[in-house]
């Protein structure tokens, strides 16, 4: 319809004004025109006076009908809010004030837009207002791409564009040039252009080029250039460059980094090659080289398939020349390995991967600037496959799990581990008869795990020593490490069921059956011609069962207070008393044939082992228990309203967040029948400034002193005996404090506390979507101070924990730890921030580093020292944010690994 009316305009208006002699048409409005300016440019604009002495209604038709088609080949859209102006005999449309064009993938707003439908070329700029500035410059959109211009010329025919003083936006990068050609291809082609990723108008920095090509999604191609620096040019000048701005990831070189070591010599560092498989998966091969013969690879890889899993691995091999001296050719060849795999929401089965561990004396042949991977002694690792049995209420697992301590060397593989489970059952759930809920509640489930588990730690060997002996595991060692290897299996039934009684309080029974299968058992026997106990090992399928049952009682009380004066308004408690009895029989008795007295020398002294001694699964319990499980659990808080207040609501304050005491008595036992009292409480002072936490534990029995002797170093030892009575029987109160433990916490900025907290819940999810490692989510969600938030002002973390435990008349031990760390905003833009502790027994402070983070808006500035210690070393790195100028930095380190 839009196009029928306006061929009827253009054909009116000749009638109107024949008699004057103009070639134009002149519209004015305070009004957007836009919706009757539509036109349909497969049309061209005719001068219809020539028609005038022949034209009807039928004949006009039939010529716009038979008008010759032009060359643009859909439709242009155009408006203005000021004016339009069409030239019939031109075929020029000028067009005033916020005027716009949009045609196909082509946009265009300017204040003065022309187009002319002969030439097929559009002509835009801005205007002059009466300061004489101009506003309304052109800002062009080609297929996405945004162009700030100060005046364009495009051809819609051939698609080529002349644009003066344009800025365009690639990626994380800016183009300014004074004069650009924009070729059918989009590539573009610049007169004295400037690259930079500043997003000012005048930018801080920039790549200044006489010549310049842009080839979009592709690179960036400069003739001669040098660096500018806030528009000042600088002497680094190069006769030709390319910058990558690849859309995708792209294939290619990664540049080494160079430096010097004292131990290792001159060095090339992670250099190599990067190779972008496809857009789910990538591998980067680096290396590095020493000029004292050390030598090592890496391969490193992500991938990812959408809505299945994602995950990363890195495999490092290094040999190191170890020995003292440059004739020493002693080397050392290590490796590691991390593997980090998740499964992605989709079906039931479940494959995840967690694996950190390599040779033990990797890290320490291997330095890296990551502390924590250098003071972590133990690693361990997880792979494991799970899902359901359709159709049944059973799911499965296998596994295989290690851990290892570098610094004793030894390592424990289980290898594998299977676990079959059914889910809860309720066989009488549909009984429905008042009075036996408990049995619509009863339930059960079954649970099987069989593991077999691996370990270079081979015990005690000989009379004499006095701590096991660690094998190397080495592929000579592995067939004896495979034949002592740990295996076996364990079932467990489970049954319970609840009720309540006397309305408020909650009993649930419970019974417990356990099995263990073992493919082997051992005979303890003693040798009269060797004088000690010798161990058959008989290979052979042994099975042992055990059971116990118990029935708990719990229940809730509340009690509430109403102060009448004070700004306390009302205290309330709430009490959690819990009793739970349970019984388990003697599986030490001989009729189970599970423990046996084996004389142990000459003297006739005896002891009891078991045939299962140091199994995977152990052994049923030995001893007749029968105990009376107490605790109660204790939550207080207070209703506060101060008279400076202005809410009519009080503030609720907690004055115990836990409050819990435990303990157990054996009634079957025949001494000793009362367990240790446990006393914990947590709580926070100065409205949740201070964060507190108590432990401790305190014994109930007389400890007699028999004699305090001097070792020949100088030291006590204490020869003392529990006896059966109670401490209150003997005068001494309630009994012996053994162990207190008081942990003490605070950011002493609320605000920074608040944000710790903030960041702790938010920083994982964050990470995960930005890429990052498992690794390295748990390294941010551990440490929140490593997030720099200049929207907190200053930062004081305090954590300290002190640990008093004694036994008997023994010496007490102190065991104090303090970590602080902190940060402080001097500016908008710069921050300084600190991380130490305090060693109480060596009197001197722990690991130290003060890092400095400065923003300069597109740079920035980190630098990093360790004043003192192991890890002593320094790092200045001033770059630029955007990645795809990361190697423009300038960097200055003095490693630790030179120490």
């Amino acid at each position: 319809m839009r196009r029928y009316i306006l061929s009827l305009f253009i054909f009116v208006v000749p009638f109107i004004g024949y008699g004057q002699e103009v070639d134009s048409v002149k519209q004015k409005s305070d009004s957007l025109i836009d919706d009757s300016i539509k036109f349909d440019s497969t049309k061209s604009i005719t001068d219809s006076t020539n028609n005038i002495i022949t034209d009807s209604i039928a004949n006009s038709t039939d010529t716009v009908k038979n008008q010759k088609k032009g060359d643009i080949k859909t439709t242009v859209n155009y408006n203005a809010k000021d004016s339009l102006n069409f030239n019939l005999k031109t075929q020029d449309i000028i067009m005033y004030k916020e005027a716009h064009v949009d045609y196909g993938e082509i946009k265009l707003d300017a204040d003065k837009i022309k187009v002319n439908y002969n030439t097929k070329i559009l002509d835009a700029s801005g205007l002059k207002d009466t300061a004489d500035k101009v506003t309304g410059k052109p800002v062009f959109t080609d297929k996405g791409q945004v162009y700030q211009t100060d005046q364009i010329t495009y051809n819609f025919d051939t698609k080529k564009a002349i644009i003066k003083g344009v800025v365009t936006q690639q990626g994380e990068a800016f183009m300014h040039s004074n004069w650009t050609k924009k070729n059918e291809k989009d590539e573009m082609f610049s007169d004295h252009a400037l690259y930079t990723t500043c997003n000012l108008d005048h930018p801080h920095f920039g790549i200044s080029a006489n010549k310049l090509k842009l080839i979009p999604g592709d690179k960036i191609l400069a003739g001669p250039f040098n660096l500018e620096i806030t528009e000042i040019p600088t002497p680094l000048l190069f006769p030709f460059g390319m910058f990558p701005m690849p859309n995708n990831k792209t294939s290619g070189i990664l540049f080494p980094t160079y430096g010097e070591e004292n131990r290792r010599g001159f060095f090339l560092r992670d250099g190599g090659y990067y190779w972008a498989i496809n857009e789910y998966a990538d591998m980067a091969l680096r290396g590095e080289i020493y000029s004292k013969g050390s030598y090592g690879v890496s391969v490193a890889s992500n991938y990812k398939k959408r809505y299945s899993y994602n995950g990363n691995i890195n495999i490092r091999f290094n040999q190191q020349s170890i020995g003292e001296t440059e004739a020493d050719s002693a080397v050392s060849r290590d490796f590691w390995v991390q593997w980090t795999h998740r499964p992605e929401s989709k079906g039931t089965g479940r494959f995840s991967a967690s694996v950190n561990g390599g040779t033990s004396t990797f890290n320490q042949n291997n330095p890296s600037q990551d502390f924590q991977q250098q003071v972590t002694a133990n690693f361990n690792s997880n792979i494991s496959y799970s899902n359901v049995i359709q159709g049944t209420p059973f799911n499965y697992a296998i596994s295989a799990r290690h851990d290892q301590d570098v610094r004793t060397n030894e390592i424990n593989l289980l290898l594998p581990e299977v676990a079959l489970n059914m889910n809860r059952q309720y066989p009488f759930k549909a009984v429905n008869v008042d009075g036996l809920n408990w049995l619509q509640k009863m339930n059960y489930s079954y649970n099987f795990t069989s593991t077999n588990r691996i370990t270079n730690n081979i015990g005690r060997v000989g009379m004499e020593a006095t701590e096991d002996s660690i094998a190397d595991f080495s592929r000579e060692n592995l067939p004896y490490l495979l034949e002592r290897a740990n295996n076996g299996g364990r079932h467990r039934i489970p049954v319970s069921t609840s009720f309540n009684l006397f309305k408020f309080i909650t009993a649930s029974p419970n019974f417990n059956y356990d099995e263990v299968w073992y493919l082997r058992e051992l005979n303890h026997r003693y040798s009269d011609s060797l004088n000690t106990v010798v161990i058959d090992t008989m290979n052979t399928f042994s099975r042992a069962s055990s059971y116990n049952a118990g029935i708990g009682f719990t229940t809730r009380l509340y009690g509430t207070i109403y102060p009448k004066n004070g700004p306390v308004k009302a205290v309330r408690h709430i009490m959690t008393p819990s009793v739970n009895l349970n019984w388990r029989p003697d599986f030490g008795e001989e009729e189970y044939g599970i423990y046996k007295e084996v004389q142990t020398d000459s003297l006739g002294n005896t002891r009891v082992f078991s045939k299962y001694e140091g199994f995977v699964y152990g052994s049923p319990g030995r001893g007749k228990s029968g105990t009376i499980g107490i605790s109660l659990a204790n939550t207080i808080e207070m209703k506060v309203k101060k008279e400076s207040d202005t809410s009519d609501m009080p503030t609720k304050v907690k004055i115990f967040d836990n409050l819990s005491f435990s303990t157990s008595y054996n009634v079957i036992a025949d001494s000793f029948k009362l367990a240790p009292i446990s006393i914990n409480a947590r709580t926070n002072l100065f409205n949740g400034k201070l964060d507190v936490n108590l432990q401790t534990g305190i014994d109930p029995y007389v400890m007699v002193l028999d004699s305090i002797t001097i070792r020949d170093n100088g030291t006590e030892e204490v020869f003392q005996r529990k006896i059966d009575q109670y401490a209150w029987e003997a005068g001494q109160g309630v009994g012996r404090l053994t162990t207190a433990n008081i942990a003490l916490s605070t950011n002493l900025n609320p605000a920074g506390k608040k944000s710790d907290d903030e960041n702790r819940n938010n920083l994982e999810t964050q990470a995960r979507q930005a890429g990052a490692t498992e690794d390295q989510v748990q390294a941010l969600a551990n440490n929140p101070d490593m997030y720099v938030d200049f929207n907190v002002p200053w930062n004081l973390r305090v954590r300290y924990n002190i640990r008093w435990s004694r036994q008997g008349f023994e010496e007490a031990r102190v065991q104090q730890t303090m970590n602080f760390s902190g940060d402080i905003n001097f500016t908008e833009n710069w921050k300084v921030g600190f991380n130490s502790g305090y060693d109480f027994e060596q009197k001197d402070f722990t690991q130290t580093s003060i890092n400095i983070f400065r923003n300069l808006h597109c740079w920035q500035i980190n630098a990093n020292w360790v004043p003192f210690g192991r890890f002593q070393s320094f790092s200045v790195d001033i770059g630029v944010k955007a990645s795809i100028l990361q190697d423009l930095k300038l960097n200055r380190r003095r490693s630790w690994w030179d120490n």
